[in-house]
């Protein structure tokens, strides 16, 4: 009997994380074909940048692969990866991303990983897509479909209307994970993604409704305070800075800076609290100006990193960083991001 192999996928709870993990779990549970090819059995598991450091409590060593999708690389992936070598007994690593951090970090990566795919111009499950069929892997036609869904979401580009239903349920999951942040249920999905036959929808009609109600009250209230805080935006060239630090203590930052743009109809700065030692500056801007403002940021040295992508940049500041002396550096940036 030929040997079974162990891999371990650890994914962002997004969309885009989730969709990519279903495609690891369709090659590779289901045909065996990649990442390995062998007969597998793939562990799950949903991770994001904050808590990623807990993902050595209680795993169990030796697997052949462990996977990273969709998760910005940071020093404590780096340590995470070394440590799953060396004391894990842990073979092989593949890395697939298209964060900013991890393009700008791409070189540390290579030096731990087996197989790099990290590029920012596609989202993860694009990338893991695009490597599937240069190997040769067929995709199962409705999983392909989430793959095109997630790109529409990613770019801000138009959905076209016969993938408007599949577009909406896409949001919901992602929602529904940002609600619940349930492991199980993150999980569930997945399967139900990965599976070529039809399955019982993963969310059933009881936490359906426990959803969309919690779904609608936080919307509501990020809408509402976006309406609140667009009236405040400080005017930079064709950029609108808004300082959300008093106003907004709750996750959901990047929603609020995309809610107020859409309502100013313009390209966004909102700068929030967390409550960690440093603040967030969101930059909303098409075109990759995002990216662009936010590098000159960290140039001239006002910004400690950046995470997101090109047109939703995510950078973090001083937690006590002068707004004026911001607005006079945003000024610039625009100027640089032209």
């Amino acid at each position: 009997m030929s040997k079974v192999c162990r891999i371990l996928a650890a994914g962002d709870w997004d969309a885009d994380g989730i969709v990519a993990t279903a495609l690891i779990t369709y090659s590779q549970e289901k045909l065996g074909k990649y990442p390995l090819e062998c007969q597998a059995v793939v562990d799950k598991t949903p991770v994001d940048p904050d808590r990623v450091k807990y993902l050595l409590s209680n795993l169990p060593g030796n697997y052949d692969l462990v996977v990273f999708l969709d998760l910005p690389f940071n020093d404590t992936i780096r340590n995470i990866c070394i440590m799953l070598r060396e004391h894990f007994g842990v073979k092989k690593i593949m890395y697939v991303d298209h964060h900013i951090t991890s393009v700008q970090r791409i070189k540390e990566i290579e030096a731990i990983a087996d197989t790099v795919l990290v590029d920012y111009r596609s989202p993860t499950s694009t990338l893991v897509y695009k490597e599937l069929v240069s190997k040769g892997v067929s995709i199962h036609q409705r999983l392909k479909s989430f793959v095109e869904v997630v790109e529409y979401m990613d770019t801000g580009k138009r959905v076209p209307s016969n993938y408007i239903k599949l577009f909406e349920l896409t949001k919901m999951f992602s929602k529904a994970l940002t609600v619940e942040r349930d492991e199980k249920l993150w999980v569930k999905i997945i399967d139900w993604l990965a599976s070529p036959a039809p399955l019982p929808m993963p969310l059933d009609e009881k936490l359906w409704e426990k959803v969309k109600t919690s779904i609608e009250q936080r919307d509501k209230e990020i809408s509402d305070k976006a309406v609140e805080l667009a009236v405040t935006a400080v005017k930079i060239g064709d950029l609108r800075f808004v300082d959300a630090r008093n106003a907004w203590k709750k996750r959901g930052v990047t929603a609020l800076a995309s809610r107020v743009s859409s309502i100013l109809k313009s390209p966004v700065a909102l700068l929030a609290n967390t409550n960690r030692d440093y603040s967030l500056l969101v930059l909303k801007a098409s075109n990759g100006r995002a990216y662009r403002i936010a590098k000159f940021l960290v140039g001239e040295g006002v910004a400690l990193d950046i995470a997101g992508h090109p047109n939703l940049a995510i950078v973090r500041v001083p937690k006590n960083i002068n707004k004026d002396e911001l607005i006079q550096y945003l000024y610039k940036g625009v100027y640089y991001a032209s």
